[in-house]
């Protein structure tokens, strides 16, 4: 197994589009080997003006300190939570990243890098199962993903790399045959490029304006069901997730205790479930709706028959539910190939901006990615971001 502590010293290269790269190091230590051994910059080291021309090549002496690449513990939250802040610039919640990450029913591991004990970097795992008709597989999306940016100045992309392989030696550990994500352009580029991100599609999303009261021929449907809305599921949600995980394909957990922890026990954000049940009180579909603005978003969308009536019934009391509150606009995200994708088109929901992709990156070499993930079916809840 290689070390979970690298370190490395030498003489660095900074040609003139800013590439680094290692001349020498700790004698015998291979060329491949040295990749693997990076680390961060501590401080340059050269003439009076820091630089040493030769042959029209800037050479810098730079010396890196130690760096621990490793799974993740509750433990290193602070010093986690201060690189995010660094990063992206915004204060994140401490106890929304204990929901993410401590208190999630489903488990994945997540990756830190510390070099001499200060976090630079970070792959987290939003862990779910996943579930189809041909079984049922621990799973994960990867989000969170950060490097500082002194760590990208040396070697630029290693720590990210050093990070994604670990975290896939990790998850594989657990069963997971492939881990997912929704990057947009740029970090789909440098994905693929360095951590054999495969692309699906370009995300999937449906728009419609917000519909006008339903009219009497829709009340009257609707008289053999009836519309609940809360923070928590009826009983009846099991059987429409027995059924929707029997589905063919896969896609991620629909059970009534994974739901409820996601949509129900988040800090700081509020959805709403709104259940389509029956007289014997089943559920026939559901919707986790969240208000952002005058943009009513169906983070999660399942029906017993995609196709049918039961849809339409439902959207009608999403609509009745948000409309008092301001809203304008129904918004949906479903994998394009699904049977919700093309019961929106019939619904009049048009196609909206995506700015992001579906990626699939596999894990377990012998899984057959290829033929799942076509047809993955996800919404917007399974972006850690909705």
């Amino acid at each position: 197994m290689r070390p979970d502590r690298l370190g490395l010293g030498g003489v660095a290269r900074v040609d003139d589009h800013d590439r680094l790269e290692v001349d020498g190091g700790p004698r015998g230590v291979l060329p491949q080997a040295r990749e693997r051994r990076h680390g961060r910059l501590r401080r340059a080291v050269g003439d009076d003006d820091g630089r040493e021309e030769r042959g029209g090549t800037a050479y810098d002496r730079v010396e890196y300190m130690a760096l621990t690449i490793r799974p993740a513990r509750p433990s290193d939250a602070p010093a986690l939570l201060a690189l995010f802040a660094e990063v992206f610039k915004t204060t994140p919640d401490p106890a929304e990243w204990r929901w993410k990450y401590e208190e999630n029913p489903c488990r994945a591991a997540s990756i830190a890098a510390f070099a001499d004990g200060e976090a630079v970097g970070f792959f987290g795992a939003f862990a779910t199962r996943y579930r189809g008709a041909a079984g049922s597989w621990p799973g994960t999306s990867g989000v969170d993903v950060m490097t500082k940016s002194s760590a990208r100045r040396v070697g630029h992309t290693g720590v990210y790399r050093e990070m994604g392989q670990r975290f896939v030696e990790e998850n594989l550990a657990l069963g997971v045959p492939f881990y997912f994500g929704f990057p947009h352009e740029r970090a789909r580029v440098v994905g693929e490029r360095l951590l054999g991100y495969r692309t699906v599609e370009a995300a999937g999303q449906w728009s419609r304006p917000l519909p006008p009261r339903p009219g009497f021929l829709s009340r009257l449907r609707r008289f053999r069901h009836r519309v609940v809305s809360g923070t928590s599921l009826s009983p009846g949600h099991d059987a429409l997730a027995e059924a929707v995980h029997a589905r063919e394909g896969l896609r991620p957990e629909k059970s009534r205790e994974v739901l409820e922890w996601r949509y129900g026990r988040r800090p700081g954000v509020g959805y709403r479930f709104v259940e389509l049940l029956d007289a014997r009180g089943r559920s026939r579909a559901f919707a986790a709706v969240r208000l952002v603005g005058e943009r009513a978003l169906l983070v999660d969308l399942q029906a017993a028959d995609e196709r049918g009536g039961e849809v339409v019934d439902l959207l009608d009391g999403v609509s009745e539910l948000v409309r008092p509150l301001g809203a304008r606009t129904l918004e949906l995200r479903a994998a394009r190939r699904s049977g919700i994708a093309a019961a929106a088109r019939d619904l009049g929901f048009s196609d909206a901006p995506s700015d992001t992709w579906l990626m699939v990156i596999p894990v377990d070499g012998s899984f057959p990615l290829d033929e799942v993930a076509p047809g993955f079916d996800y919404r917007f809840g399974d972006h850690d971001v909705f």
